[in-house]
């Protein structure tokens, strides 16, 4: 067994993924813990009701900021990871995202702040909610250029900032302020994460800037479109997977009942968080291997990281799974109430991460057109089947389809990398 590992890792590229892997897993451990301190405090400071109009509010925010960002998350991700080396295009690929997404943020946020009070009346039939809605309205911009950057950085290896850009640096600052000035209302609590993203988006903005050499040309705009379009309808439809159903649930049951779920989404998601860090370190590559037309790389290095997958996270999944009681009662006795749905959410996610980062081979290959297939089922399955769960089942509904619809989503994208580039990510074992 030893011998058989020491021959995969004598390969230069499978040591480079478990190298890289490990310090991002590091440093997104840390990313996961501080996004768990910050939920807690979220939780424990502000009850169950006020926690429940942040989370809607923040719900909110995500899913208006993807709309914001027109689909360049991830083309970035895969033209400065197919250009890392030349700063020049690293430079402009970045820049001309900013330059379109940014405009639509600050129209987005401006709408959302204007039309806070109908929504929390009209939409969700809460009226104290308008003013965490209108507070959190400018973390819209923040977010979208956040995530921006966070890609930039990421395509370049840069872990130890594109990790803290993404999942740190504004929970550190917002929690820090929450905890500081003793916060007890959703209101607050959304101004300080507004603030904390300005923060955050401006000095790692400055830090993927700086130092970049000049080499490299500008890339074809009509290739940048071409690629941000399909990622628009993808980023979407997986942000509508992720962040509709605490939105339906709002619609549809008290404030409390958005606390439950959010929070056992947010265990749920801890689950993948080393998927995550796997993805920080092989969508480069896979960009890299697919601009010099190098398929067996990227079935070899995809196989390679599906294993490391299975082995660390599963411990994670058996984990929760058992003990769904504990980890929800630590947000508060009210929370163990969410022990159930905090099962059923594992289960989706243990799905996506023994299915590997299929999203990325399909992306990161040229494959844009086939992640919006898929992610237009799951998210339109999503946006049918929530409400209706919901409807009948409340909230142990929505965490049912949501689980199933993120299972669906990632077995589908396993099919399409099987058409596409030839070989199953679930066959994990075979010789690579």
């Amino acid at each position: 067994m030893l011998a058989k590992v020491k021959g995969i890792l004598s390969n230069a590229e499978h040591r480079h993924t478990a190298i890289n892997t490990a310090i991002a897993l590091a440093i997104r451990v840390l990313g996961a813990g501080m996004a768990f301190i910050f939920n807690l405090i979220i939780a424990r400071q502000l009850g169950a009701e006020q926690a429940g109009y942040f989370f809607l509010s923040l719900a909110v925010a995500m899913l208006l900021s993807a709309v914001a960002r027109l689909g360049f998350d991830n083309t970035v991700l895969r033209f400065t990871g197919a250009n890392a080396k030349n700063g020049a295009t690293v430079k402009f690929v970045l820049n001309y995202a900013l330059k379109f997404c940014l405009p639509v943020a600050t129209t987005v946020a401006l709408l959302l702040y204007l039309a806070a009070p109908f929504i929390a009346n009209t939409v969700f039939n809460k009226p104290l909610m308008a003013q965490s809605l209108q507070y959190i309205a400018p973390a819209i911009i923040g977010l979208s250029v956040v995530l921006l950057v966070a890609m930039s950085l990421q395509a370049r290896h840069k872990l130890f900032a594109s990790i803290p850009c993404q999942n740190i640096a504004h929970f550190l600052l917002c929690g820090a302020a929450i905890l500081a000035f003793s916060t007890d209302t959703a209101n607050l609590a959304a101004l300080y994460l507004s603030l904390s993203l300005s923060i955050t988006a401006s000095f790692f903005y400055w830090i993927s800037v700086k130092n970049l050499n000049s080499f490299g040309d500008t890339v074809n705009v009509s290739e940048l479109w071409e690629s941000a379009r399909p990622n628009w309808a993808i980023v979407l439809m997986s942000q509508a997977v992720q962040w509709s159903a605490p939105i339906i649930i709002g619609v549809f049951l008290v404030a409390e009942q958005v606390a439950y779920f959010s929070v056992a989404q947010r265990i749920a998601l801890l689950t993948s968080f080393i998927l995550m860090a796997v993805n920080l370190v092989v969508a480069p590559k896979f960009a890299s291997f697919n601009a010099k037309n190098d398929m067996d790389g990227i079935r070899k290095t995809a196989l390679f990281s599906v294993r490391l997958l299975v082995l660390s996270a599963m411990p994670i999944v058996l984990f929760m799974l058992l003990l769904p009681e504990f980890l929800m009662g630590l947000f508060g006795e009210q929370f163990k109430q969410g022990a159930l749905i905090l099962q059923v959410l594992v289960l989706g996610q243990a799905i996506n991460v023994i299915t590997g980062s299929v999203g990325y081979l399909l992306m990161m290959s040229g494959n844009e057109r086939d992640m919006r297939f898929v992610t237009i089922i799951s998210g339109s399955g999503v946006l049918i089947s929530v409400p209706i769960c919901t409807h009948f089942f409340g909230v142990i509904g929505a965490a049912v389809a949501t689980a199933f619809f993120i299972s669906l989503q990632n077995l589908l994208a396993v099919y399409l990398v099987k058409k596409r580039l030839g070989f199953n990510t679930l066959k994990f074992w075979q010789k690579i």
